[in-house]
């Protein structure tokens, strides 16, 4: 009688344990809209030079409709969550009056169809060194949905303008954080870091992940040839967590690498990382307990008789 109370009790753990596990969705959806090529564009300009360049945006046709579209130049820079902003910013925004559109700033593109849209920076002979930023805005001239920012109930896209005006510039940053995690339950092997921008013009950082197996050296998985990168802007801080494995496992012990370059300064956080599910934890865990009981049982059991 003994036994079977045991027997079910080991199974009522472990069948528990299992019913901890959660299952998550996730929602996603597509709107009608517009494409932008490219995105951005980081560049090194002179005092008294005049530079023209351009952005195109497309339709992609998706509702068989024109899209009708308005083009703004705007002062462009972020806020301390690093979240965009189009509002002036200390002097940092003054290329925006230095921008000059060469195409109307009205338009409507038929589906399928491509629009380029030209515009000159014409530096200042006295525009001092260091980083200027502005957004080439395109956005819907109607109400109608699409892919992007949603200003004003308008749909927009910005062209983003990294600009460094050659003089008196400093490209320096402070690593503030580097983290591996080294027990993970669910989602991707990967690395964290923070790095503040205390230049007076923006910097490129790149994030390295490499990741071997436990007892070898040859690597499982590694974005060496082709890091992962971000601009940052000066006097603002970037976390970033987006250096990852994607193909990570469920379950492994792995060597991890993690290596992050800012202008000139290499930081590295190597450490060994568990990923293991959390449910496991939980059948381990109930089956440690159910082993502990049937031990005491059999104790109590021998002092009986």
């Amino acid at each position: 009688m003994k036994n079977k109370l045991l027997k079910r009790m080991l199974v009522g753990i472990v069948m528990a344990s299992f019913a901890t596990v959660a299952f998550a969705t996730s929602g996603a959806y597509a709107v009608e809209g517009f494409s932008m090529s490219p995105m951005k564009q980081s560049i090194v300009l002179d005092p008294g030079e005049s530079y023209q360049t351009s952005v195109t945006i497309s339709n992609p046709g998706t509702n068989d409709t024109d899209f009708k579209y308005r083009v703004e130049v705007k002062p462009f820079y972020v806020d301390d969550e690093y979240n965009s902003i189009f509002e002036e910013y200390e002097n940092y925004s003054q290329i925006v009056d230095w921008i000059t559109l060469n195409s109307p700033d009205t338009g409507s593109i038929e589906p399928n169809e491509s629009r380029e849209i030209i515009f000159t920076i014409d530096v200042p002979l006295w525009a001092p060194g260091g980083g200027q930023y502005a957004s080439i805005l395109v956005s819907s001239d109607n109400d109608s949905d699409g892919d992007g920012m949603l200003i004003n109930e308008k749909v927009a896209m910005g062209h983003i303008i990294y600009a460094e005006i050659t003089g008196k510039t400093s490209k320096q940053g402070e690593f503030l954080e580097m983290s591996v995690p080294g027990f993970i339950f669910s989602g991707y092997i990967g690395g964290s870091s923070a790095i503040k921008n205390t230049g007076n013009t923006h910097g490129e950082a790149k994030y390295t992940l490499q990741v071997y197996p436990l007892f070898s050296d040859e690597e499982v998985y590694s974005n060496a040839e082709t890091p992962y990168a971000h601009i940052i802007i000066p006097g603002r801080t970037y976390y970033n967590s987006d250096a990852v494995w994607p193909e990570t496992p469920s379950i492994g012990i792995f060597n991890v690498v993690y290596t992050v370059e800012y202008e000139g300064v290499t930081k590295q956080v190597s450490k060994m990382v568990i990923k293991c599910p959390i449910y496991l934890l939980f059948v381990v865990l109930a089956v440690f307990i159910g082993i502990i009981i049937w031990i005491v049982m059999r104790i109590r059991s021998r002092r009986k008789k």
